[in-house]
């Protein structure tokens, strides 16, 4: 049944279960700031580093991220049962550690002896070790008291052991207890993992879904606040959810998954009582919200009206002497206007985003158009970085882009008479089909990274990264481009291969208009049929226009027709 869940909905895997898998870690502001502590915390000397937060928050995935960047020269030891004694808990450490011991004669003192031991030579090595607990709240207080003992295995420059722990909310409280202020007093770094916010849960489920290769939309419209309501944004809960939620629609034999689905699949998972707790609250909450905005909107048309009488008898009184007092004060200060001396380069695009741009001095252009600093993504915001460049792109087109409601870019493209072209080329090809296009790049790391190219002109590019326009040198751009890349082209109605001599269908007729139309020609030949005298027509157009002249309608000609008889279609280089 699992595999044809995932062929119903034709995904590549799962994409909402529980377990704690690092690929699907969706790094929110929150999670960025829990790993950066975490890695703080074992870069520093401290004894104890504490990871607190909510059930299902993400706390083990963040950890195993963790894991999955612990430096070669640190020694962990990962304890997940935590309901353990403290001679227990001593011989899970040195098992993980594989530190050998004597079985038959185990006590507090015989283990500590041991693992002091093998601190002590590890340190000698270089080498740090390090203890990271899951579900600490279930620590003894004796356990914990342990643990504190343990970490005053220390030289003159440095502590032996860090602790790492990883607790729910509860666990600040057991820490608040006098007999445990020794040990709270050595935690040197402290994050607490609130849930996801609203806009966070729509990023997060896209996430999952492109991780999963999603390739058509599976949420409607207005059902992402509809599981954030019921989640309360907490990730796992989010997972549960989602899950049945398409289990639910796979039953039903329906693609995409409607309020009445979330709801039921909430239920399901929740319980039928809390899950209309949930509603009650919800709904009062909107109620009061729509009362608020009409007596907003009330006190402003009041206040507006009030004010524009107000004006209106002000300009009354006033007009008899306004029109005497302007002139004067057209004839005492000359107009000054705008020095435009200065010819201006490479356009910005007038666009909310952060810009990177290379400034240019008269007189300095070679030196300053060789290099520019490109803002690389962070590695845990490259897997986005795709799924940005895709909206960007769309933007161009004047369409918006969401991958929940619309699927994957292609699939959308395609509802929206447009066809996604991937190819390998260099820019001299690039600027012959003249679409803004998404490069691959590679950075300075040799990691792949995503860019929409928006512009170009003879020496200089306009790209944006991860939502931040870059204007940098095309030299430079190409040192980190290797020739692939994609673009959006439109497509001819019955369009499904090239074109050639002999055809017939609606996509010759297409092209026989406009081919009509680019040479001022007659439209009362209106034949279905590519005979000779349309052959001609093309080889002359492509002929004119740089391309292989052949009379085989490619991917290449009809971008070329396009460019001409769509003036909307957005340009990478100006004519």
């Amino acid at each position: 049944m699992a595999a044809m869940y995932l062929e119903h909905y034709g995904l590549l895997e799962a994409p909402f279960s529980i377990a704690p898998d690092p690929r699907y870690l969706y790094m929110s502001e929150r999670h960025r700031e829990a790993l950066a502590h975490l890695l703080y915390g074992m870069e520093s000397d401290g004894a104890f580093i504490l990871l607190t937060g909510d059930v299902g928050t993400g706390k083990t995935t963040v950890s195993r991220c963790l894991l999955e960047q612990v430096p070669d020269n640190t020694h962990l030891a990962l304890v997940l049962n935590p309901k353990l004694s403290s001679i227990e808990l001593l011989q899970v450490i040195c098992d993980e550690l594989r530190i050998g011991y004597e079985k038959t004669d185990l006590s507090v003192k015989t283990l500590v002896d041991y693992l002091n031991r093998y601190l002590l030579a590890a340190h000698a090595q270089g080498k740090k070790t390090v203890v990271l607990i899951e579900e600490a709240q279930n620590l003894d207080l004796d356990v914990l008291e342990q643990l504190r003992l343990l970490t005053n295995l220390e030289t003159n420059e440095r502590k032996l052991m860090q602790v790492i722990l990883l607790g729910q909310p509860e666990f600040l409280d057991v820490l608040d207890r006098p007999e445990l202020s020794q040990l709270a007093q050595r935690i040197t770094a402290r994050f607490h993992l609130s849930p996801l916010k609203l806009n966070e849960v729509e990023e997060y489920v896209s996430h999952r879904l492109a991780i999963a290769g999603c390739r058509r939309p599976l949420f409607a419209r207005g059902v992402i606040k509809l599981l954030y309501n019921y989640s309360g944004g907490v990730p796992r809960l989010i997972n549960v959810i989602c899950d049945r939620a398409l289990l639910g629609c796979y039953v039903q034999n329906r693609h995409q998954v409607d309020k009445p689905t979330l709801i039921s699949a909430a239920k399901e998972v929740l319980g039928r009582n809390k899950a209309a707790t949930i509603k009650s609250q919800v709904m009062p909450r909107y109620k009061n919200m729509f009362a608020l905005a009409f007596v907003v909107i009330c006190l402003i048309a009041i206040t507006s009206y009030f004010f524009d009488v107000k004006l209106k008898r002000a300009t009354d009184v006033d007009e008899s002497v306004s029109e005497p007092v302007e002139q004067k004060k057209n004839l005492q200060t000359p107009e000054i206007q705008p020095d435009i001396s200065q010819p201006q380069e490479m356009g910005i695009i007038n666009d909310p985003l952060t810009v990177n741009v290379v400034t240019e001095a008269p007189g300095n252009r070679q030196s300053l158009i060789e290099q520019a600093v490109i803002k690389w993504p962070e590695s845990d915001q490259r897997l986005s970085s795709n799924l940005q460049a895709y909206q960007t792109l769309f933007e161009l087109w004047q369409l918006s882009y969401n991958l929940l409601t619309d699927g994957t870019p292609c699939y959308f493209a395609q509802t929206q008479g447009l066809s996604c072209l991937h190819e390998q080329s260099d820019m001299q090809s690039l600027r012959l089909l003249n679409r803004p296009a998404i490069l691959t790049l590679y950075d300075d790391s040799n990691q792949l990274q995503y860019a929409t190219l928006m512009r170009i002109n003879e020496d200089m590019a306009e790209i944006v990264l991860s939502g931040v326009l870059h204007i940098i040198p095309l030299k430079q751009l190409e040192s980190y481009w290797r020739g692939d890349f994609s673009l959006f082209w439109r497509i001819p109605p019955g369009y499904s291969e090239v074109i050639r001599p002999g055809d017939t269908g609606d996509v010759v007729l297409w092209l026989r208009k406009k081919m009509n139309n680019i040479n001022g020609y007659s439209q009362a030949d209106v034949r279905a049929y590519y005979d000779e005298e349309l052959v001609k027509q093309v080889k002359d157009f492509q002929l004119r226009e740089g391309l292989k002249s052949d009379g085989v309608v490619g991917l290449k000609t009809l971008i070329r027709i396009n460019q001409i008889i769509h003036k909307a279609t957005p340009l990478l280089e100006e004519s």
